[in-house]
């Protein structure tokens, strides 16, 4: 016997809120676990995606975040931003632990090596 299926679909499948500006990026975990958002309102959000609920609001950039991106072993995220850093925090706890800096111009593009040790930027 064949399921039976709705004959039209939504495309929404769920909607995280809690952004008060545009959402720029949105990435999953290496697991698949987490879903980290950016977006203009110079944050980036936390999802636990099995709850679907927010679990941390990463502060700290001064402008829009351009970008976020997990490590490969998803225990550090990468926050790159119009205010010419880079951040880094703690998945887990959602503290920073670093931030790098020297681009002259806002920062588009951030990536982890595939050992996790290196950060490259561009801007």
């Amino acid at each position: 016997m064949e399921p039976k299926v709705a004959d039209v679909w939504s495309p929404l499948i769920q909607s995280l809120e809690g952004h008060t500006g545009n959402v720029v990026s949105a990435v999953f975990s290496p697991d698949g676990k987490l879903v980290a958002s950016a977006s203009n309102d110079k944050t980036v959000r936390l999802w636990d995606t099995p709850t679907e609920k927010q679990c941390a609001v990463l502060e700290g950039h001064t402008k829009t975040v351009t970008l976020a991106v997990f490590s490969p072993d998803g225990k550090l995220v990468a926050s790159a931003s119009k205010d010419k850093t880079v951040r880094l925090w703690d998945a887990s706890t959602g503290k920073q632990c670093g931030v790098l800096e020297g681009h002259t111009s806002w920062v588009d593009s951030a990536v982890f090596s595939p050992d996790g040790k290196l950060v490259a930027s561009a801007s």
